[in-house]
């Protein structure tokens, strides 16, 4: 006749688990559970500190050093052409503001908004296929403790670049401390207009 040994951890001659472990399993099992919960927990906060690596550039240091940079190397970056374009030449627009759309132009490549309108943009009735740029101004001290959801962008589907225009003074921790649910596809950039 064969003899059945039980297994420690789960008896299969009962219907109730751990009825039968000893107590040093018991403990192990703790043990192994609590470890799980504090990896978890330190993983997590490492994936939160993560999302606070944002880089924002300051736009006129930012373009002084790539068109140094283009002036020296023989090939142009076309990324940062687009950007200066974009920024520094007259482009059809879109001028979104409580809720008032105005456009100027057929295809509008740049976005002009605030804070407040942000929300507004998905719902908003101009064209969005050819937005590549958003650019957001911040009026006062009282909008630098708002947050900026990248994700109220997500129908400007050829959107590269968010850039932030202050009228206050602001640092680039500010910046991206308001920023939330990043996208890699998109740069940001910021200026102070107001140095006070």
């Amino acid at each position: 006749m064969k003899t059945m040994i039980p297994n420690q951890l789960i008896n299969l001659q009962t219907n109730l688990k751990f009825e039968k472990s000893s107590e040093p399993m018991r403990i192990k099992v703790l043990l192994l559970l609590l470890l799980v919960t504090i990896c978890t927990s330190v993983s997590a906060q490492r994936n939160l500190d993560s999302d606070e690596t944002l880089v924002v550039k300051e736009i006129d240091s930012y373009l002084n050093s790539q068109g140094a940079m283009r002036r020296t190397s023989e090939t142009a970056n076309s990324g940062v052409k687009n950007l200066e374009d974009l920024i520094l030449n007259n482009q059809s627009s879109v001028y979104l503001n409580s809720g008032s759309v105005t456009t100027y132009g057929e295809k509008p490549k740049n976005l002009y908004t605030d804070l407040n309108s942000l929300n507004q943009i998905t719902n908003a009735q101009f064209i969005k296929d050819y937005v590549e740029i958003v650019i957001v101004s911040v009026k006062n001290s009282a909008e630098l403790s708002r947050t900026f959801d990248t994700s109220l962008l997500s129908s400007l589907k050829k959107l590269k670049y968010v850039y932030l225009v202050f009228d206050v003074n602001v640092t680039e921790s500010n910046v991206a401390r308001m920023i939330r649910n990043n996208n890699d596809k998109y740069s940001f950039f910021y200026k102070i207009t107001n140095k006070s």
